[in-house]
């Protein structure tokens, strides 16, 4: 995942910087019935490059919360710092391409839930050619968007050959601790 990095036992790794350095995510690992877990939820929930990223939202969160806590209503959903925490997540990994293609395909879904829905007859089967038309022309500027995606290469972090500043290795001390 781009954020956040994890062990072999799927595990954070407690002094990846993603974590440590953002007081939003740290105060998640902090919290009183949420820690390194609940923060493996919010990156699986919200990473672009997540496995569950094909899941629409509100099922993506049912569905970790399943997979992580053995309950599709785990309570730390709704907790403030879990909710801070994953606007947080979003801002920091934003981008562009992947915004734009996020909203491509939920107007695909939208296009292919209301023809399934759409009954053929002879007054809509006019109707139902333009819809078709105008899905197809979606269809390739999202694989335009997707060629441009594919361009890029992965996404890569700023990396610096320095090591941590005096406060950030206070804190990371204060985790271990």
């Amino acid at each position: 995942m781009y954020l956040l990095k994890l062990d072999k036992q799927g595990d954070i790794y407690k002094d990846d910087d993603g974590v440590v350095a953002v007081p939003e995510f740290l105060k998640v690992i902090k919290a009183n019935k949420l820690g390194t877990k609940a923060m493996i939820w919010v990156a699986l929930v919200c990473d672009y490059d997540s496995p569950y990223k094909h899941i629409n939202e509100k099922d993506r969160k049912r569905a970790v919360a399943r997979d992580l806590f053995g309950n599709y209503s785990w309570a730390g959903i709704n907790r403030d710092e879990i909710k801070i925490a994953c606007n947080k997540y979003k801002e920091l990994q934003f981008d562009p391409l992947d915004e734009q293609l996020l909203a491509f395909n939920k107007k695909i879904d939208e296009f292919t839930e209301f023809m399934k829905q759409m009954r053929i007859d002879e007054d809509n089967a006019d109707k139902l050619q333009k819809i078709m038309i105008g899905i197809e022309k979606v269809l390739k500027t999202r694989q335009t968007l997707i060629d441009a995606i594919e361009r890029r290469g992965e996404r890569q972090k700023i990396a610096g050959d320095k090591g941590l500043s005096f406060l950030e290795q206070k804190k990371v001390n204060k985790i271990k601790n």
